[in-house]
């Protein structure tokens, strides 16, 4: 009786190996696999969809599968909407916190019911799925793509790379317009950016059609200023420093700019 079931798990083993031809090769329970043709691939949590809706990799492109054949990345032969990252219910409840001041409006995707959330992800470029299917690092083409932070925020965000946290926040993007967001340490910046006729609490405005990285609190821990701007020198707030619009600032845990670059000395 042993010998016979070792030879079935034998069996199962080798025909998983086969059936992904000898450009196949398996590796723990993930699969690597280089495609002969242009190939429609379905990713983790599929129950039912188009073939439109399925995503094509590219031929000559080495593709990743999960024990099931459901794709966790590789490279995609056209753009396609793809669903991104909701965040599971018990990671975003351990991302949450109590704010310092009351004004502030946790940034988090509370709602638990289903919703539709996609982008458009580029042809040419790799899409890494977790494993309900959802893309967690990608890049998408296009502008004035609105992605819900919850019922009252919304980020607009443009072509180019785009990643997000375990609980949903979005982590890298590249901005489709200047927006208002709050950097780490903004408790303590509360009016400091004040003007005549603009009064955001803790807000600082970023720039747009560039890169801005985010907590997963959805503070900004590096993006590049839209107007010269007042930032923490000292985490506790004593010592400020109005740094000239285009700079390009990163924060470190307390808020205070740990470093800035203006113009060319960030591109490079």
């Amino acid at each position: 009786m042993k010998n016979f079931l070792l030879k079935v798990v034998t069996g199962i083993i080798l025909a998983v190996i086969l059936s992904f031809g000898p450009n196949g090769r398996v590796n723990a329970a993930l699969i690597t696999k280089t495609l002969d043709e242009d190939t429609r691939i379905t990713p983790p949590g599929v129950i039912v969809a188009t073939r439109d809706d399925i995503p094509v990799f590219k031929k000559g492109t080495v593709v990743t599968l999960n024990e099931y054949g459901e794709v966790l990345a590789g490279k995609l032969a056209d753009t396609i909407r793809l669903p991104y990252e909701t965040g599971a219910p018990d990671v975003m409840k351990k991302a949450s916190y109590t704010p310092s001041v009351p004004i502030f409006i946790p940034y988090s995707v509370p709602d638990s019911q289903p919703k539709y959330r996609v982008l458009p992800f580029k042809g040419g470029t790799e899409v890494i799925f977790n494993d309900r299917g959802e893309v967690v690092k990608g890049t998408i083409s296009g502008s004035d793509e609105s992605i819900e932070l919850n019922p009252v925020n919304h980020i607009l965000v443009s072509s180019g790379e785009i990643s997000f946290h375990k609980n949903g926040m979005v982590a890298t993007c590249t901005l489709s317009k200047a927006s208002y967001l709050r950097p780490v340490g903004w408790a303590l910046l509360l009016t400091e950016n004040y003007t005549a006729n603009t009064a955001c609490a803790g807000l600082v405005e970023f720039k747009g059609k560039k890169p801005i990285e985010l907590n997963e609190k959805g503070e900004v821990v590096k993006g590049t200023l839209n107007k010269d701007t007042k930032l923490l020198l000292e985490p506790d707030g004593s010592r400020i420093k109005t740094y000239e619009a285009g700079t390009t600032v990163e924060f470190d845990d307390n808020g205070v700019v740990k470093k800035a670059l203006q113009g060319s000395e960030a591109a490079s």
